[in-house]
């Protein structure tokens, strides 16, 4: 996770005390140095992905997808085709 490039940039940003016990978790889970790393690379992935949506996004794409091959399967067997 960690990118050793120089920052001069701060962010604050307040958490309540179960905020931060879940993040230092995920931090120890994930093996990020600290919570910069993890608030860090979890804001890079929205950004790279094209925001924090575009993962449902593309899954309800997919499923839709999904669902229009059972139509014509359906379809197909009902006609006698299959």
């Amino acid at each position: 996770m960690a990118n050793f490039r120089n920052r001069t940039r701060v962010v604050y940003f307040r958490l309540s005390e179960d905020e931060f016990q879940r993040f230092r978790e995920l931090c120890h889970r994930l093996g990020a140095r600290n919570m910069s790393d993890l608030a860090r690379s979890a804001i890079e992935m929205m950004v790279e992905t094209n925001g924090p949506h575009q993962f449902e996004r593309e899954v309800t794409e997919r499923l839709r997808q999904v669902e229009d091959s059972l139509k014509q399967i359906r379809a197909a067997m009902d006609m006698g085709q299959i």
